[in-house]
Order: structure tokens, then C-alpha cells, then sequence
């Protein structure tokens, strides 16, 4: 009984222990669920790099996941410069970007450009439009010299130009100077006499004016030439190159019948007595007694303060370029010669009285017909109106 009560629980434990396999192998067989990790997925962005002429960038650019840094470097070609991108605000060369959107990059290039300083300096005498400064190469740049009164532009150092005013293209640093010379003057001094006026009294005139002078004869009286210049024309023009005193000459218009000279019917006199010497001061008074070398009663030689020639104050109010002094005539030589001297006017004698100075001469009085030595001891110039001479006496 006991074993079949046995028997009875170990099949009862064998059917749980089957039961229980069962059970498990059911459990195993059941789908498990396994939990997945979710999925992010990274944005990215493009990056596009460009140059102007003149450059390259290390990269054209391409596609990078956000939050990429990315370095960048402009590099110029030879004889340009990098001047700053466009796309961002950066004026380095190189530059490193942080990816966070689409971007396009432009490096900017352009060619060097070379400075150059010019420097413009006025010698005495002028000034100029500019004192220079610092230019951009090919910068054209104009200069303009101009000289004070009284004086003239002669050149520039630092250009061959004789031009006043210069345009200058920059290539390289210069220097100028405007050069400038004192203009040379000359005086002209024209007088006024009895029997006349002229149209200037003259002034002072740089080198090379031509100036001209109108001599002007009064109601009564006839304009007879210049002293200083060998015209006979009433208006001249004059080249200033020295110096100039000139003096128009004015004489009385007598009737032929007042001014005829009588010869003497006796036959020729000559003066071969002692030697007398005459002197006219400078300035001194030509109407006063005294400062006249009264030869005759009709023939009185002195000479006018204005300068010029001699005349016979007896007949005239000054001197005659021509004809004065009028009633004589004169010849170069000694009486021992006079037979064979050629006679006429004192002027066309002489040629420049100034040169008469130590020269034998013969004068004939021709209403006397005397014939006397004589010979110029001095002769004043400068409008002074003096000189002196000796003379044979009868």
C-alpha cells in the first residue's frame, strides 16, 4: 500500500516538474521587445569661397556639418595686395569660420599702389602754386612758378623745362625748384627844352622795352633832330639796352632874308693871335653873358644844360642838330691847311661832339669871314651843358 501510495507521488512530482517545463518552454517562445535609441541627424551647410583678380584662397569652399571651423587663407599675386573680404567683416588675410549657415566668401585683391613724395621749392625772386607732398603713382600734378615784380622766371632745377607752368605724371620721388633773375632796368631821361615838348620825360624800362618818344615843336620854332640819337624823324623808338638821355632840338623859324649870313667884301681874316680859353660850367646859365664866347656881335657860342651840340645864342634859343651854330662852319685841320679843309656844319664835322675833345679844328665865321683855330678841351656829358675849349684870338 505504502509502495503503491509512493508510486502515486512521484507521478504526481514528475507530472508538476513536466507541467512546469512546459510552462517555460511556452514563456521562451513569446517575442521580447527591446527598446531602439532614437537617431539625430547633424544640418550642414555649404561654404563657397571666390577671388578677384590679383589672388587665390586656400580653398573654393564645399560642404561641412554645422558648427565646422574652417580656416581660409587670401594669398595676392605679385605686385597686388589683399584688401578685405566680402561676405564678412574682416580685413586679415587669413580668417577661420565657424559653419552655423550656407555661406559665400569673396577675397578682394588689387594693385599695389606706390607713393611717392614731391617736393617744390621758389628760389628768391618768385613763388609757386604748390609746395608738393606725397602723390599716388600716376598722379599728374600741375605746378605754376610766378615771379615778383621785377623779376623773371629762368627755369626749374629738377626739370629741363623753360615753361612757366609744368605737368607732372608721378613715377618716382621728385624734387623741384623755380628759379628766378632780377629783371634788368635801364633810365631813359628825355628833356624838355625851349621850343618844344616831347611825349615822355622817360622812366625806367626793363631790358629789351621799346619805348617811343615824340618830339613836339612849339608855334614858331621847327624840330631839328635828336641829341642821343641820330634820327632826324620827329618820332623814334627806342630799344632799351643801357642807359639813354635824349634831347629834342628845337631852333627859331627866321626868314631866310633875317638868317642870310653877310660875307664880309674885305677878303678872309685870320686869327693867329694868342690863345684864349673859354669855359662853360656845367649847368651853368647858356643866356647869361659870361657862359657865351661872344667871337662876334653876331656870333655867341654856348651850349644848353639838356646837353647837345653848341649853338650861336646870338640867332638861336638852342641848338640846331643840323645847321647850329648858325653863321659858321667848321673843318678838321690847321690854318696853316685851311686852303685845302673841307668845310661844314659843326655836327657833320665832328660826328658825336663828345669825340671832339683834343682835335685841331678851324672855325669860319661867315658873316665876318674870319677863320680862327680852336681846339675842345673838355666836353661835359650827362645833360651837364659844359665845356671848354681854346682858340686863336686876332
Amino acid at each position: 500500500m505504502k509502495k503503491q501510495i509512493l508510486s502515486v507521488q512521484l507521478f504526481a512530482f514528475g507530472l508538476f516538474l513536466i507541467a512546469g517545463c512546459s510552462t517555460e518552454e511556452q514563456d521562451s517562445n513569446i517575442p521580447t521587445q527591446i527598446e531602439q535609441p532614437s537617431i539625430v541627424e547633424t544640418p550642414q551647410y555649404s561654404l563657397n569661397v571666390t577671388t578677384s583678380e590679383g589672388g587665390t584662397v586656400s580653398t573654393d569652399g564645399g560642404t561641412y556639418d554645422e558648427g565646422t571651423a574652417i580656416t581660409i587663407t587670401a594669398t595676392p599675386d605679385e605686385g597686388y595686395e589683399f584688401t578685405g573680404w566680402e561676405g564678412v567683416d574682416s580685413e586679415e588675410a587669413s580668417l577661420t569660420i565657424t559653419l552655423n549657415e550656407d555661406q559665400t566668401l569673396n577675397a578682394l585683391f588689387s594693385p599695389v599702389v606706390s607713393l611717392f613724395t614731391i617736393t617744390v621749392t621758389a628760389a628768391e625772386g618768385g613763388s609757386v602754386s604748390t609746395a608738393g607732398g606725397t602723390f599716388e603713382e600716376g598722379t599728374e600734378i600741375e605746378i605754376t612758378a610766378t615771379p615778383e615784380q621785377g623779376y623773371e622766371f629762368s627755369g626749374w632745377v629738377g626739370n629741363d623745362s623753360v615753361e612757366t607752368t609744368l605737368s607732372i605724371t608721378l613715377s618716382s620721388a621728385l624734387t623741384l625748384q623755380a628759379l628766378f633773375e632780377e629783371i634788368q632796368t635801364y633810365t631813359l631821361t628825355v628833356s624838355s627844352v625851349l621850343g618844344g615838348s616831347v611825349s615822355t620825360q622817360g622812366g625806367e624800362f626793363p631790358e629789351g622795352t621799346t619805348v617811343s618818344i615824340t618830339a613836339m615843336p612849339e608855334e614858331g620854332y621847327q624840330f631839328d633832330g635828336w641829341d642821343g640819337n641820330d634820327s632826324l624823324e620827329t618820332t623814334i623808338t627806342v630799344t632799351m639796352t643801357s642807359d639813354l638821355e635824349l634831347t629834342p632840338l628845337f631852333t627859331v623859324i627866321v626868314s631866310e632874308e633875317d638868317n642870310s649870313p653877310e660875307v664880309s667884301d674885305s677878303g678872309p681874316v685870320y686869327w693867329l693871335g694868342t690863345t684864349l680859353s673859354f669855359v662853360k660850367e656845367d649847368n651853368a646859365d647858356p643866356t647869361v653873358e659870361i657862359n657865351q664866347d661872344r667871337l662876334t656881335s653876331t656870333v655867341w657860342i654856348t651850349r644848353g644844360n639838356g646837353g647837345g651840340q653848341i649853338y650861336n645864342a646870338a640867332v638861336s634859343e638852342n641848338a640846331d642838330k643840323v645847321n647850329s651854330p648858325v653863321g659858321t662852319e667848321w673843318a678838321i685841320g690847321t690854318l696853316d691847311d685851311v686852303s685845302s679843309l673841307s668845310f661844314g656844319p659843326f655836327r657833320a664835322t665832328v660826328s658825336k661832339p663828345k669825340n671832339v675833345v683834343g682835335k685841331n679844328l678851324v672855325v669860319h665865321l661867315i658873316k665876318d669871314d674870319v677863320y680862327l683855330s680852336l681846339k675842345f678841351t673838355s666836353w661835359s656829358g650827362g645833360k651837364k651843358g659844359g665845356f671848354s675849349y681854346e682858340r686863336s684870338t686876332p
